[in-house]
């Protein structure tokens, strides 16, 4: 039987309760756990008051000391958790976050991001790009304070018909067809219209794969990310499924968008693919 591989990206200062909630969550289900711990070069890179002194470069050594340092004390905690393996410590300029996490989650099942590390909007965005643009594995945001599963038992689609929420609904087939119940959310979507335009298409697509839906429909009127996830609480899911970064990600980040709401506010679990 085949183990789920998870790939836990964690952050300086906040590893320790993002560490908890992936091997609970991990060990759970019976899968396999991998964790790397990220910290990313301070800039600027010169001497005086606050930057290392006369050694232009002792800051970047303290920063890379204190993350060795803390990817050994959560080694500990996975290995206590029942874990092999120890944390790997990623340490690297901004702009190659993305494509060092890539390497790593091309490698995994699925890529988790704790709601810890979610609140350093900057080191989070960039985990994010290399998981959903550099990568050909899902993502999934966990909550904090939110017990998170990978045998959720109800789960709800966000769908509009788009590329991405169909990507997304083929990377978590597994989790929909091992779910008791199946929601289709279309927000502001015309129920009258036909095939994707109502989430039809998807259904048949599903009950062809032995999963069995509901389609609801919600007025538009206000952030799809917050109807998705006040319907899914109300219906009692433990996971939202849904396309990510439908237009560019500089449109998103101007004019807000689903998937930024997402990253900002998750109540529940969210698995995003595109």
């Amino acid at each position: 039987m085949s183990r789920t591989c998870v790939l836990s990206v964690i952050g300086m200062d906040h590893g320790d309760e993002d560490l908890l909630a992936a091997t609970k969550m991990t060990s759970d289900s019976g899968g396999d756990l991998r964790v790397v711990l990220v910290s990313s070069i301070p800039y600027p890179l010169m001497g005086g008051p606050g930057y290392g002194g006369d050694s232009p470069f002792a800051l970047v050594w303290e920063e890379h000391r204190r993350l060795e340092k803390q990817a050994n004390d959560l080694t500990s905690i996975l290995s206590a958790s029942g874990f092999r393996g120890a944390v790997k410590p990623l340490f690297c300029s901004s702009g190659e976050i993305p494509g060092r996490i890539a390497d790593h989650a091309n490698s995994a099942d699925i890529t988790v991001i704790g709601g810890a590390m979610a609140n350093d909007l900057q080191l989070v965005r960039r985990v994010v790009d290399g998981v959903l643009f550099r990568s050909s594995c899902p993502l999934m945001l966990l909550p904090k304070r939110r017990i998170a599963t990978l045998r959720p038992k109800r789960i709800v689609v966000g769908w509009n018909g788009q590329r991405e929420a169909w990507i997304a609904v083929r990377a978590s087939m597994n989790l929909l067809q091992n779910a008791t119940g199946v929601h289709i959310l279309g927000v502001g979507m015309d129920q009258g219209a036909s095939g994707d335009g109502n989430g039809a298409d998807l259904a048949d697509f599903l009950s062809r794969h032995g999963v069995e839906v509901v389609i609801d429909h919600l007025e538009d009127g206000e952030d799809p990310a917050i109807v998705l996830q006040r319907h899914a609480e109300g219906i009692g899911a433990e996971l939202i499924v849904m396309g990510a970064y439908g237009h560019s990600r500089l449109g998103e980040r101007i004019l807000g968008g689903t998937t930024e709401t997402m990253l900002r506010h998750p109540v529940i679990p969210v698995l995003m693919a595109r």
